[in-house]
């Protein structure tokens, strides 16, 4: 026996997933549009990429 099928024998069976009614489709990719919201880690990781940004362009600038 190879190691291929050695490998393929011994991987769980994944269950296809259940189908779901058009309300319930919806409701899924509604949920997975949404835009994430900005937190405050977020907006401080921003800011400090802007600043550096701007004092490596003065920097070069100079």
């Amino acid at each position: 026996m190879d190691l291929q099928s050695l490998v393929a024998a011994h991987m769980p069976n994944r269950r296809r997933p259940t189908q779901m009614g058009a309300a319930a489709e919806d409701r899924y990719y509604r949920t997975q549009i949404t835009l994430p919201r900005l937190r405050l880690p977020l907006l401080g990781l921003i800011a400090t990429t802007a600043g550096a940004t701007l004092l490596l362009a003065s920097v070069i600038k100079a």
